[in-house]
């Protein structure tokens, strides 16, 4: 209890009362200004953490980078090639003339010359200047008729009549092609179906219902479904592949969209969750024995899998980065510099058709440890954020979380210097996730589970489509005519 001049001019009434009430302010003040320094180390701990979690993107941090939004990270781990533009010997994509072109108008030089006013009448034609126009017409209707020929059986009276396609029930029906068209612009350019709607009216003079859309595109997802099967053997058999996942919103939840990549296949698959029971789902995983790229989410070290285990590296790179400007940790600059060098000599080796020497490798690994062991007393050294509750583990600092991971996955780290099928980081998966996040900004979430699975099955088929060097709209104007194969491995 705190007193008052006027309690203490009461209680005062000799030199060794005041000297006792002296004392006693004094112990109160003192544990008033370690109550108020505690205080103060609290709260300076607690705008540490939320300065890290604002300074927090895609640059220093396991964040995607759709979450930066407008803001420009300040750091870039990509370095500049140098000179801008094409590289050399880049064949370019510009306009070329064609030896047969579809319309010709012949252009008159006039009936006299310009110079001099002679009649042109009789003089010879003695060649041409050639200008060609590449243009786009508005597309039209192409009505095709089937007519079931009917005959009459002399002998039994009976008629009998040609069958008609499978595909074609009704009297009057759309074909293959308005279902690719439609998916096509809403899965692939995320047009939505009433601007679909209203560009088969400006086009075809036609209006398609939403129903008839939203049949279209159950029709090919259906289709799509075989193709889906031979991508996932494909994926299952491969020696490395690539996996990320990132959250995706259905009906105003969050699910998860999980991707399985190779350099020429893509299986992107939606689950309400992120982890084992998800990757059971998709099938790929809990068989797989080659490698696994990933991102070091706990959920793939699950002890059912039998698979190898290599981590991102610029993953880890960014975090480097985040303990460099949050924490000034030295190690962890170190470490920034080795895995980029480390790099940089792996793609040297693999552009001269080699692989890194042993003693190349050993000697990245004498610097890893050492920069481990000496990062150890520098990391312990970070700020704690106060452990709540009482369970759970007691936490650690940033720089000691990632210099732990840094030690305990060694193998998986560097696993990118021994094995030239392993990529040093985990940008196959994320660019084929991209457009998910791009369909997020478009429409906010969707709106229907069946939908979402339709676009993450379509987003599948379309990356790999794209990295086989497949045409997108008319794969679909052939898977929808049962008449399509993949370019590679099958």
């Amino acid at each position: 209890m705190e007193l008052t001049p006027e309690q203490i001019l009461t209680i005062c009434k000799g030199d060794e009362e005041i000297a006792s009430v002296v004392q006693l302010i004094y112990d109160q003040q003192n544990a008033r200004i370690k109550q108020l320094e505690a205080r103060v180390a609290e709260l300076e701990a607690e705008v540490r953490d939320l300065k890290r979690q604002l300074g927090q993107n895609s640059q220093n941090s396991s964040k995607p980078p759709s979450s930066d939004g407008l803001r420009k990270p300040p750091v870039n781990l990509r370095k500049p090639g140098g000179k801008k533009g094409a590289p050399k010997g880049h064949p370019g994509h510009t306009l070329h003339q064609v030896e047969h072109p579809d319309h010709v108008i012949d252009l008159s030089a006039g009936s006299c010359c310009k110079y001099c006013c002679s009649s042109l009448q009789e003089a010879p034609v003695i060649g041409y200047d050639k200008r060609q126009v590449f243009d786009l017409p508005a597309p039209q209707f192409v009505v095709t008729e089937y007519r079931a020929e009917k005959r009459l059986c002399a002998c039994c009276r009976h008629i009998s009549r040609a069958p008609f396609p499978s595909d074609v029930r009704a009297p009057v029906q759309y074909g293959h092609s308005f279902a690719a068209w439609t998916v096509y612009l809403n899965a692939r350019h995320m047009i939505p179906l009433e601007r679909i709607q209203e560009i088969f009216s400006e086009l075809t003079h036609q209006t398609l219902s939403e129903a008839t859309l939203l049949s279209f595109q159950r029709s090919i997802h259906a289709k799509l479904e075989p193709l889906e099967a031979i991508i996932a053997k494909q994926i299952s058999s491969s020696k490395v592949l690539n996996a990320d996942e990132t959250g995706f919103r259905v009906e105003g939840k969050t699910r998860w969209l999980h991707t399985h990549s190779t350099p020429e296949w893509t299986l992107l698959h939606m689950h309400e969750k992120r982890g084992y029971l998800a990757f059971s789902e998709a099938g790929i995983l809990p068989h797989f024995r080659g490698t696994v790229v990933h991102d070091c989410h706990i959920s793939y070290f699950n002890e059912k899998y039998r698979f190898t285990h290599a981590l991102c590296g610029v993953h880890l790179m960014r975090e480097c980065i985040g303990i460099i400007q949050n924490d000034q940790q030295r190690w962890a600059a170190h470490m920034l510099r080795l895995l980029r060098v480390s790099w940089h000599w792996v793609r040297e080796a693999h552009a001269e058709g080699r692989s890194l020497s042993t003693s190349e490798i050993e000697r990245i690994e004498s610097l890893y440890d050492r920069i481990l062991k000496r990062g150890q007393a520098e990391w312990h050294q970070g700020k704690v954020r106060p452990k709540v509750g009482t369970r759970g583990r007691k936490p650690k600092s940033p720089g000691a979380n990632l210099g732990e991971r840094f030690l305990e996955h060694k193998p998986a780290i560097l696993r990118f210097l021994q094995d030239a099928q392993v990529p040093f980081d985990n940008n196959l998966a994320e660019r084929d996730l991209r457009m998910s996040k791009v369909k997020q900004k478009v429409s906010g979430s969707m709106r229907t589970e069946e939908g979402a699975r339709q676009f993450a099955r379509a987003q599948g088929i379309f990356s790999t489509l794209r990295k086989q060097g497949l045409g997108i709209l008319q794969s679909l104007i052939s898977i929808g005519e049962n008449n399509f194969n993949f370019a590679r491995g099958t």
